[in-house]
């Protein structure tokens, strides 16, 4: 009797134990499909607040957008997007500290991540950070970058960054910037002109002309890239290539005055240069003789105006030695090299004295560019 009772006893708790690891099983899954289900509406609710939140900012509606992300971020607190969404949001709401404490936890987790990065760099440029600023740009710069048309958002970024070097007068810091975006250039006439502006906001003369000709190469007929040839050009002290720039220039655009301005005394420069190679003697004794006199006759009208008693005896003092030079001049006579190098330096240092008195004539304002030219040749 006993013998039998024992397996039957097993065999019942047997029989519970699976039931019971059923039932439990039954709960587990029940459970984990409610919390599926319950994950399932709060990402729905967050991402319904996220949405609500990017219309609000895009519309200037600020604080709203502030607390919308706020929903976004409670119901899902691990989604960096919606934490990146309300930091951004609290640093246009002018709330810095808040925006700074979560933008640093973001970046903690996810140092080379761009997007955190670049958001630290705005705060920081914001709160007049520079250097600061500037370390963040570059970590977004060289970071880990996702989606699409990653080379042209790093570009534009990049843009960003030489923009704000340059509203901060880091030149150098700048240039160097430039150089990286300018090696990466697409082939058009836009770029190559967006690029020289930047080159000459910061001090490039030489690599923005580089780049407005490679504009004018690409484009002939392109007005910008022709405009900013020529003044670059005229800036660098290349008057032949100033005028073949304004000509084509205002060829295509004959309205612009400064241009007009600029091409009549880059044309003047190269017309009156007396030091300018390849003259024949008769050609460098005339320019010398015209130049000479124009400037002597700017003397004596600048002196007749000036009052101040010592700039008065600086140009009495000039005229003096221009009075001496004059005979060496003569026309029957060839100067020599040394005089006619005197000679140039002697006139400039007129124009230079005259130029306190009020504006300069065209004819004049190229004297005074030749002689800026020549000047490391002049005595």
């Amino acid at each position: 009797m006993e013998v039998k009772t024992i397996p039957r006893v097993l065999h019942n708790e047997l029989v519970l134990l699976v039931a019971l690891s059923i039932v439990a099983f039954g709960v587990f899954v029940f459970t984990r499909n409610m919390a599926a289900r319950q994950q399932r509406m709060e990402a729905g609710i967050a991402a319904t607040w996220y949405e609500r939140g990017e219309r609000l900012i895009a519309s200037g509606q600020v604080e709203p957008a502030i607390q919308a992300f706020r929903r976004a971020t409670a119901e899902s607190r691990d989604t960096q997007k919606y934490v990146l969404a309300l930091a951004n949001a609290l640093s246009a709401g002018n709330h810095e500290s808040e925006a700074e404490d979560l933008l640093l936890q973001l970046r903690e987790s996810d140092p080379e991540n761009a997007e955190i990065n670049i958001s630290l760099a705005r705060l920081a440029a914001k709160q007049g950070e520079t250097d600061e600023a500037v370390r963040y740009y570059q970590s977004a710069l060289y970071g880990r970058w996702t989606g699409d048309q990653v080379e042209e958002r790093r570009n534009q970024l990049r843009k960003e960054l030489i923009g704000f070097l340059l509203q901060h007068q880091q030149h150098q810091l700048a240039s160097s910037e430039l150089l990286i975006l300018e090696a990466g250039l697409p082939y058009d006439a836009a770029s190559h002109i967006e690029v020289a502006k930047l080159f000459l906001q910061a001090g490039d003369v030489r690599r923005a002309f580089k780049n407005y000709s490679a504009a004018v190469q690409l484009d002939h007929h392109n007005v910008d890239a022709l405009r900013g040839a020529g003044e670059t050009s005229f800036l660098l002290g290349d008057y032949a290539q100033a005028v073949h720039y304004r000509r084509a220039e205002l060829e295509l655009d004959p309205s612009s005055t400064t241009s007009q301005k600029q091409l009549a005394l880059a044309e003047m420069v190269l017309e009156e240069d007396p030091l300018a190679p390849h003259l024949t003697d008769q050609e460098r004794k005339d320019r010398l003789l015209a130049d000479f006199q124009r400037s002597l006759q700017r003397l004596d009208a600048c002196l007749g105006q000036i009052a101040d008693a010592k700039a008065s005896a600086e140009l009495q003092s000039l005229k003096a030695e221009a009075l001496a030079m004059q005979p060496k001049l003569g026309r029957n006579k060839k100067p020599d090299f040394d005089t006619v190098r005197s000679a140039a330096g002697l006139i400039f240092r007129m124009e230079e004295a005259a130029a306190r008195c009020g504006e300069l004539p065209v004819e004049d304002e190229a004297l005074l560019l030749i002689g800026r030219e020549h000047k490391g040749a002049l005595p």
